[in-house]
């Protein structure tokens, strides 16, 4: 088997008395899918907020091939973040003032990678094509985050980290193939 991409070991997060989480131990593989999953309130965003170095822990390590996140300042895991990671995020974060291009185009921007192909591809594989220049104001919830999908894949992140990501599609989405 392959080295691990991403090493959970002891991580264990609180708030105030509280243990959201305790001594949680994971691997996470190459190309591997892991779901974690239980009822609301016991951690699960909080625990993919940490993994993302989105979060702080109390205790334990959080290690992306052999990197210590918790060792890295805000700055340092914001850069990490930037080219390792995807997220999908629960409530969206699209940015209201950016039609839908460019809340996608945004991560390839951050790594001054512009690649409008690539975007209109990714909306395309969303069954966005057509939607590059809306507002997120203008889009339903599914198609909101139809857009926070795109996002997450459009600069192939080797680590991809989706919070409830199907909560607001419709059961039956337009066919598409993805492109990672």
């Amino acid at each position: 088997m392959t080295a691990p991409l991403m090493q959970l070991r002891g991580l264990t997060k609180r708030y105030g008395e509280s243990v959201v989480f305790g001594d949680v131990d994971m691997d996470v593989h190459p190309g591997e899918f892991i779901a974690v999953v239980g009822e609301s309130g016991v951690g699960k965003s909080t625990l993919l907020n940490c993994m993302a170095g989105l979060d702080t822990w109390d205790a334990g390590t959080v290690t992306h091939r052999g990197a210590d996140l918790g060792a890295m300042d805000d700055k340092a895991r914001a850069i990490w973040r930037r080219s390792h990671v995807g997220f999908v995020f629960q409530a969206f974060h699209v940015l209201p003032h950016l039609d839908v291009a460019q809340n996608v185009a945004l991560p390839l921007m951050l790594l001054e990678h512009n690649d409008a192909a690539r975007v209109r591809a990714m909306l395309q594989s969303v069954g966005l094509g057509e939607m590059g220049a809306r507002l997120p104001q203008e889009l339903s919830g599914g198609q909101l985050q139809r857009v926070a999908i795109a996002r997450a894949l459009v600069h192939k992140p080797p680590l991809l980290l989706a919070d409830e990501p199907t909560g607001n599609l419709d059961p039956r989405p337009p066919r598409a193939s993805w492109i990672c």
